[in-house]
């Protein structure tokens, strides 16, 4: 009788632990959904104006025509609506870009109030920042990375020794050049390799390998830089002449 009464008494337990058990995820989701509610709630875009309730991405408030804050959690792409890669339509962005401008710059608000005035400059600002840093390769793949915490130190340390030496090897060849022909002889060389680095960069990109995008990144910033000072130098000439 005593083991009958035992094993009544284990069932019992069992199929209340059991029951426990079986209402925790109930609870549980209903306090998750609750909290996801609320979450929501408090993301709900509202203009900083009128305090209603904005539809979109909207440049300006539906209900007070006030234009709105950039948002600072947006990347550049999304600010010109652009699918996040590295290769882009420079034209459509230059498209997107002056559109947004003619809607933001700050002399179209000159009769606005103080604070709209502010908000237009501000926006004008970081969409000047934005196209910037996408309509240039180098800028753009650093950016991209920037979005994956990876950054490229400014030190030459743990660079590769034979690029280095590539690279110094190409600066005194421009520092030996003094027509206008051997520049542009060697700017079409450092372009050439510039545009190859582009490609390669992409494809990395595409396979969402970073180290590698990083390592061609760090190489194409090198060559840029020699192209800036190639445009120096040819510019210096270009003075020379007419001094």
């Amino acid at each position: 009788m005593k083991l009958i009464m035992l094993k009544i008494k284990n069932l019992v337990q069992n199929i209340i632990v059991h029951n426990s058990v079986a209402r925790i995820p109930s609870a549980i989701l209903g306090s998750e959904t609750a909290l996801c509610t609320e979450t929501a709630k408090s993301l709900e875009l509202k203009c900083w104006n009128c305090l209603k309730s904005l539809s979109g991405k909207s440049l300006f408030c539906q209900h007070c025509s006030s234009v709105q804050k950039p948002d600072p959690q947006n990347n550049y792409y999304n600010v010109f609506d652009m699918k996040m890669q590295y290769l882009i339509n420079n034209a459509d962005l230059s498209k997107k870009f002056k559109h947004l401008q003619s809607q933001l710059h700050p002399d179209k608000f000159s009769n606005k109030n103080q604070e709209e005035q502010a908000i237009s400059e501000t926006y004008s600002s970081y969409l000047n920042k934005a196209y910037s840093i996408l309509q240039n390769p180098l800028k753009r793949g650093l950016y991209l990375l920037s979005l994956q915490n990876i950054s490229i130190e400014e030190d030459s340390k743990g660079t590769d020794q034979k690029l280095l030496m590539e690279i110094l090897m190409l600066n005194e060849e421009l520092d030996e050049a003094s027509s206008e022909e051997d520049l542009e002889n060697l700017q079409t060389s450092i372009r050439a390799t510039i545009e190859e680095l582009t490609k390669k960069v992409n494809v990395s990109f595409e396979q969402k390998d970073y180290n590698e995008a990083k390592e061609l990144l760090i190489r194409m910033k090198y060559f840029t830089t020699l192209d800036t000072k190639i445009r120096e130098k040819k510019n210096q000439l270009e003075l020379d002449k007419h001094s």
